[in-house]
C-alpha cells in the first residue's frame, strides 16, 4: 500500500480544489471602514487621523519641501482614503496650513524662550537675542520655515484664525521689547517698528540662505543682524532723547 503524503492530503478540498489563502483585509476595505468611521464623527478618531496626516506632512515637508507634499502620497503613508483629507482639512492647501501652524507654534516657543534667557537685560541684547534664535530656527529647520512663507492657499482656502494670532504673537515679541523705548507711541507706531524689524531680520536671513549675495555664512550673517539691531537701538534712543529735550 502507497503511502499518502500528509501536505497533499491537507491541501485537497472535497471537490479536489486547493483553497485559498485566508482572506486578508486590502487597501480599499481599510479606506473603507476608514470612511465609515469618519462619517460617525467618533472625535477620538477624528483627532488621531488628522493627526497622523498632520504628521506625514510635516516629515515630508522637513525632508523635501511643501511643494512635495501631495494627496496621494500622505493618505497612502498614513493608510487612509485621499477623501480624508478633503473631510478633515477641507483641501491639501488646509492640510499645509495646518502644518505650517505647527511650524509657527514651534517658531514661537524658540524665541520665548529666548526672550526668557534675555530678560532683563538692555534693549539691545534682547532684541539681539530674538533675531538670533530666528536665524538659528530658519537654518534648522529650514524647510519648515520656508513653507510658512512660500506657501500660497488659494482665496477659496480659508485660512485658521490661530494661523492669523500665532504670526500677530510673534510681532508681539518685538512690540513688548521696544514698549520701554517708545514710551509715547501708540499701539499703531510700536506694531509698525516691530514690523519694520522683523521684515529687515527676515529679508537678511532669507538673503542670506538663498545665497543671493554670495555662498552662505552663517557668522557674517549673524554679524549684520546685530548690526542692524544696534543702529535701530541706536536710533531709538537719540528719537527719544529728542523727545525728553522737546518737553523740557
Amino acid at each position: 500500500m502507497s503511502k499518502t503524503d500528509p501536505a497533499a492530503v491537507n491541501n485537497k478540498t472535497i471537490d479536489g480544489v486547493t483553497p485559498s489563502a485566508p482572506a486578508t483585509p486590502t487597501a480599499a476595505a481599510t479606506r473603507g471602514k476608514t470612511r465609515r468611521r469618519l462619517a460617525t464623527g467618533a472625535p477620538d478618531f477624528r483627532e488621531r487621523m488628522g493627526n497622523a496626516l498632520l504628521e506625514a506632512t510635516e516629515r515630508t515637508i522637513a525632508t523635501e519641501g511643501w511643494t512635495s507634499v501631495q494627496a496621494r502620497r500622505i493618505s497612502t503613508e498614513v493608510g487612509c482614503a485621499i477623501g480624508t483629507i478633503y473631510n478633515l482639512f477641507d483641501d491639501l492647501d488646509g492640510l499645509i496650513l495646518a502644518a505650517n501652524l505647527r511650524t509657527l507654534s514651534a517658531l514661537a516657543e524658540r524665541l520665548r524662550d529666548a526672550e526668557a534667557k534675555a530678560a532683563g537685560q538692555d534693549l539691545e541684547t534682547r532684541l539681539t537675542s530674538l533675531a538670533l534664535a530666528y536665524l538659528a530656527f530658519a537654518e534648522t529647520e529650514q524647510r519648515r520655515w520656508r513653507a510658512v512663507f512660500e506657501h500660497r492657499p488659494p482665496d477659496t482656502c480659508p485660512v485658521p484664525a490661530a494661523y492669523f494670532e500665532d504670526r500677530r504673537a510673534l510681532l508681539g515679541l518685538i512690540e513688548r521689547q521696544l514698549a520701554d523705548a517708545m514710551p509715547t507711541a501708540d499701539d499703531e507706531i510700536r506694531q509698525d517698528a516691530a514690523r519694520a524689524l522683523f521684515s529687515a531680520t527676515h529679508g537678511n536671513v532669507l538673503i542670506a540662505l538663498d545665497a543671493k549675495l554670495g555662498p552662505y555664512d552663517a557668522a557674517a550673517c549673524e554679524r549684520q543682524i546685530r548690526f542692524l539691531v544696534r543702529h535701530v537701538v541706536a536710533g531709538l534712543s537719540a528719537q527719544s532723547g529728542q523727545s525728553a529735550q522737546s518737553i523740557e
